[in-house]
């Protein structure tokens, strides 16, 4: 990627990339960053060189005065002409991991106003030193993967592209573009407080300090990532197998590209336990140690239950951490962060629960089908289905009907990915639809740049 690129050079190299699109939603919190995305993008706009332009400000409601800093926000994109929307997130606030709820709480609702206003595509103002600080912060973590920084553009949720179009430039520079056009912006106070992690970073100096190694570091890191995504998808392709949406093999292979067989289990291992994220590093010791055959043949790491087997290995959910969930009339529901459920009944109330001892699980009949091949070691099969869901269909008089063995017609399920579905970075984008295949789901939605 280009580094220290003026704000003009950035924007046009941005639009000469973005495929047609009838509408860009802006997040704008009033910042200087984000204000300078806005005028850039709407002097392109004044020109026929820009999509429809639509503001979005998010007010988390965490500090006084934020509403009226929304207001004077909406305020100024009015005098422009550029249709503003504010977005509140309302509710009770968690009382710890305040910072990680309010970020997923902006997405959301950016999300949200803009596919509601017709837009599938925001951007955002990160810029430059936003990617050092990312990328320092997680090294100091230990994040190796996250060493490539933020990706230029993320899926947000399978149906919203964010983009960074700003990731170039210094936001030094895009204030002294505000200033020369005599444009304010908002300075906002938890930038200087210091429970926030990226606070005490900016307060002690930690981008200034960062050279042109640093941003070399970065877009290394960011071209290792998108090449180990490739390698990884072609494995999978070639060697990887899913049954029923519930029991995915993997062959115990040759030496010359056993190497490729570690990252794979570790993507089943998070794919098939639900969750959005890989195994860590010390989980990642467990797995050598167990594709290497070492230790016992079978273990549970991440919710899943490894399962070696002569020459082959299976990766399930293990029957640990499940609950009741209920769907009513209309509702969607999100299941052990594995099956999506949608109840079209208008009345009936469906019950969604993990498989008691002696009750058969539902027949959810994915497009990769309800039962595994005969050749699955039995074993093996008992285990995986014990993980899957039971469907409770309630009567008209409110009793709890015995367990459907097969899904009742008003309700629907799809595979639910979180490694993938909820972010998505381009980054991993090749191995998303590689994964997304084997569960019988299409492909994601494509990237709008070129």
């Amino acid at each position: 990627m280009e580094t220290d690129l003026t704000p003009d050079a950035a924007i046009d190299r941005f639009l000469s990339r973005l495929e047609p699109v009838d509408a860009l939603a802006v997040a704008l919190s009033g910042g200087s960053d984000s204000t300078a995305l806005l005028h850039l993008l709407h002097r392109r706009a004044a020109v026929g060189d820009a999509p429809r332009l639509i503001a979005i400000t998010v007010d988390h409601g965490l500090r006084a005065g934020s509403d009226e800093e929304a207001k004077t926000v909406a305020a100024a994109c009015a005098a422009l002409g550029i249709e503003h929307r504010i977005a509140k997130w309302t509710g009770r606030k968690p009382a710890t991991g305040l910072q990680e709820a309010a970020r997923l709480a902006r997405y959301d609702l950016l999300r949200g106003s803009a596919l509601a206003a017709g837009a599938d595509v925001v951007v955002t103002g990160h810029t430059q030193d936003d990617q050092i600080e990312t990328a320092i912060m997680r090294g100091e973590r230990g994040d190796g993967r996250g060493l490539s920084g933020m990706a230029e553009a993320v899926l947000y949720r399978g149906d919203c592209w964010i983009l960074r179009p700003l990731l170039s430039v210094r936001r030094a520079a895009l204030r002294d573009l505000l200033g020369v056009s005599g444009i304010s912006w908002i300075e906002d106070p938890s930038n200087l407080d210091e429970r926030f992690e990226r606070a005490r970073m900016r307060l002690a100096g930690g981008p200034a300090s960062a050279d042109v190694e640093m941003l070399s570091m970065i877009d290394s890191a960011a071209a290792a990532r998108r090449g180990d995504a490739a390698v990884l998808a072609r494995f999978v392709d070639a060697h990887a197998l899913v049954h029923a949406g519930m029991i995915a093999e993997l062959p115990q292979v040759p030496a010359e590209i056993s190497e490729h067989l570690q990252p794979a289990i570790g993507l089943f291992t998070a794919l098939m336990g639900g969750r959005a994220h890989r195994p860590g590093a010390k989980s990642q010791t467990q797995i050598d140690r167990f594709s290497a055959d070492i230790g016992p043949p079978r273990i549970t790491l991440g919710g899943s239950m490894l399962d070696r087997r002569a020459d082959r290995i299976f990766i399930y959910r293990e029957k640990r951490g499940q609950r009741r969930v209920s769907a009513g009339p209309g509702q969607t529901i999100l299941w052990d962060a594995r099956y999506r459920f949608s109840n079209a009944d208008p009345q009936r109330r469906f019950t969604i629960a993990p498989t008691a001892a002696g009750n058969r699980p539902t027949l959810l009949n994915l497009p990769t089908g309800s039962n595994p091949p005969t050749d699955i070691p039995p074993g093996v099969v008992s285990r995986a289905r014990a993980a899957e869901p039971t469907i409770i269909a309630e009567t008209p008089d409110g009793a709890v009907a015995v367990p459907a063995e097969e899904l009742p017609q008003p309700l629907s399920v799809t595979r639910h990915l979180p490694l993938f579905d909820l972010f998505l970075p381009e980054f991993d984008r090749i191995l998303a639809d590689k994964c997304a295949g084997l569960f019988g789901r299409p492909t994601y939605r494509s990237l709008p740049l070129r």
